[in-house]
């Protein structure tokens, strides 16, 4: 892999102007959907096809090579046979970056091909993003170069070595308002790969977190020491599938990466700091819980309005190492002056149907207070009886969140959930839709907080 200065990646990310190769009028080709998400792009956007002279009503160019302007970003989406002299033309123009669409390369064993396309990109000191990619996004300043929907901005950034599943992780999180700073699909990896993106992103402001699906690797070492450091700056989830035999070799298949033993994947993830998840819920639950302070210890005051999802939630985070200790006396009486008598302040502490505004506000402000506490867990189910609503609760959440310790919540009862979940989303709190899953983010924010504090004091 071409190791070049990663600041370079800053001309795929942000450019001053993209020329896109392979824009057209025909709707059923990728060209076409290219062209409609670019629109909202701020730059100068110059279109390329060598047979229409006009595009969705702009000025077409033959080839790069007749626009006047510099191009900072090349996006090439063209048949397989066609890749090469376009690049050859995009490194005469002097662009500095490069996402190629076209697939057919070493994904189907054309491997020569593919080296050509390495070659030239080398030759020219072009950063190169591909081939078979879906593309690339940058949130922060509405660039969507890729054939896919939009996804909201966030501060998850994605990495995909997949593009099918990169683009239906992109529906998920749209329909689940969550946000990505950046979405990157690797493609084949013949310049930019994981430790290019990691460095990179390391440094990006706009990024808490890094999530990552990942079928193989090439150069284990490497990425182990790149995401060492990384993982020092920010932390990282990985999705890595082929963990059963039979997944291994489809992984092979898939991708023509070294799948490689899974034990190895798991011992070297945990000595970079890196949190596996099981699940693609696992690893968005895990990516969006880090807009959350770090956990000093793994002490979890569990606070809900009923009780088996209180139980629940306690069984999960015992397995994710999270402590459910028994509260002080000093906090018991103070939750017993606000709460029914009907309520138990034991933890879980379970506040009962009938707690209104006044009393889940409280009873977050005086776990706040308790240094033997380091995590608040919020679990909420609709109180169906007590005639009060979600929202009553949500408020009561945000309002009284000091942003001193870390909370993480839980509104069940599906769709009568959503403006609650949304405004927790808005608050920056997580909201999970069961009380395993908001227990499960919490303990990744613990692991990833006691690996981080053990190399930092």
């Amino acid at each position: 892999m071409v190791e070049t200065d990663t600041r370079y990646l800053d001309d795929i990310f942000n450019p001053r102007s993209i020329a896109l190769i392979g824009a057209t009028n025909n709707k059923k080709k990728v060209g076409y959907d290219l062209v409609k998400n670019l629109r909202n792009y701020n730059g100068n956007l110059y279109l390329i096809n060598i047979r229409e002279q006009e595009i969705d009503g702009t000025k077409a160019f033959r080839s790069i090579l007749d626009v006047e302007d510099e191009v900072d970003l090349a996006i090439i989406s063209i048949p397989s046979h066609g890749v090469e002299d376009a690049l050859e033309e995009c490194g005469r123009k002097g662009v500095k970056g490069v996402v190629i669409i076209s697939a057919g390369f070493s994904e189907i064993g054309n491997v020569e091909s593919e080296n050509r396309i390495n070659d030239i990109s080398k030759r020219f000191g072009m950063r190169l993003i591909g081939p078979n990619s879906i593309g690339m996004t940058n949130n922060l300043t509405g660039l969507n170069a890729t054939f896919t929907m939009n996804s909201k901005h966030g501060h998850i950034a994605f990495i995909s070595q997949s593009g099918a599943l990169g683009a239906a992780i992109i529906y998920k999180t749209v329909y689940e308002d969550i946000g990505f700073s950046k979405f990157i699909s690797i493609g084949n990896m013949v310049d930019v790969d994981f430790c290019s993106l990691l460095k990179y992103l390391s440094h990006d402001k706009d990024t808490k977190s890094i999530a990552l699906y990942m079928e193989g690797l090439e150069d284990g070492k490497k990425f182990i020491s790149v995401a060492k450091e990384c993982s020092m700056k920010k932390p990282i989830i990985a999705l890595k599938s082929g963990r059963s035999k039979a997944g291994a070799r489809a992984t092979s298949s898939h991708t023509g990466s070294l799948a490689g033993s899974d034990s190895i994947y798991d011992a070297a993830f945990r000595q970079a700091g890196i949190l596996r998840a099981d699940t693609i819920d696992d690893l968005l639950d895990s990516a969006k819980v880090f807009n959350q302070p770090m956990l000093r210890k793994n002490r979890v005051a569990i606070l809900t309005n009923a009780g088996g999802p209180g139980i629940l939630a306690t069984d999960e985070c015992e397995a994710q190492g999270l402590k459910i200790p028994e509260l002080n006396d000093g906090t018991k009486a103070s939750l017993k002056r606000i709460l029914s008598p009907y309520a138990s302040v034991n933890n879980p502490i379970d506040t009962i149907a009938q707690a209104d505004y006044n009393q889940y506000y409280s009873s977050i402000k005086i776990l706040e207070e308790d240094e033997d506490i380091d995590a608040i867990l919020s679990i909420i189910v609709v109180p169906t009886y007590a005639k009060i609503g979600m929202n009553t609760h949500a408020k009561a959440i945000v309002d009284a969140w000091s942003r001193k310790k870390p909370i993480v919540t839980c509104f069940m009862s599906g769709e009568v959930a959503t403006s609650s979940i949304r405004y927790m989303l808005i608050n920056k709190i997580p909201s999970y839709p069961s009380p395993e899953r908001a227990a499960s983010a919490l303990g990744s924010l613990w692991k990833y907080s006691e690996w981080y504090n053990a190399r930092n004091g």
